[in-house]
């Protein structure tokens, strides 16, 4: 599945089951960052497309260096999300400031996900690299229930955020008055 969409799906549940404890943005930057060595196999014809980040020793290294570099990134996006918000739309503000903690815990399940569902589909990955050169998992699974499955946690997940935040909404207008996530500070860079 690389630099697909679905692998967001997982994401959103986790964000959903975890909630601030789990970081959404450092999650797809994982993802993102997962997908960086396929790409560039892919571009220079490189086979197999998926190696070394695609092991589970790998998607350590990955997380390694993403969850501090992707920690500032992801606050930064998080800021010019809000900053560009109009005071109508300042429901949709977030949480500028990310914890270290639930970077390291999004970026765990991050690249961790991203290598079982890409062994679970591909065949050239080998997730237990160097330890065993085969991979049992591919074909697990159907490819429909595989994308299926992705999507149905999109959209579970999803769901419940909604339910959460309109949880969070109604006791904030019977409480202060106000909502748990309001509008940032339109100053901060």
């Amino acid at each position: 599945m690389p630099v697909t969409p679905l692998h967001l799906g997982p994401g959103l549940l986790f964000k959903a089951l975890g909630q601030r404890h789990v970081s959404l943005t450092m999650f797809a930057a994982s993802q993102i960052a997962m997908d960086v060595e396929v790409l560039v196999r892919f571009f220079l014809g490189i086979r197999p497309l998926h190696g070394f980040t695609n092991t589970v020793v790998g998607a350590t290294v990955v997380m390694l260096i993403a969850v501090p570099v992707g920690k500032p990134l992801c606050e930064w996006i998080l800021r010019r999300w809000n900053l560009r918000l109009r005071s109508s739309q300042a429901r949709w503000a977030v949480s500028e400031r990310v914890s270290w903690g639930s970077c390291w815990l999004a970026g765990g399940l991050g690249v961790s996900s991203h290598v079982l569902l890409d062994a679970m589909m591909h065949g050239d990955a080998r997730p237990w690299s160097p330890f065993l050169h085969s991979n049992s998992l591919v074909g697990w699974i159907s490819l429909g229930w595989l994308h299926g499955g992705c999507l149905i946690t999109f959209f579970l997940g999803g769901l419940w955020l909604v339910v959460c935040q309109l949880r969070r909404r109604a006791r904030g207008s019977r409480g202060a008055g106000t909502s748990h996530h309001a509008v940032q500070h339109r100053g901060k860079n």
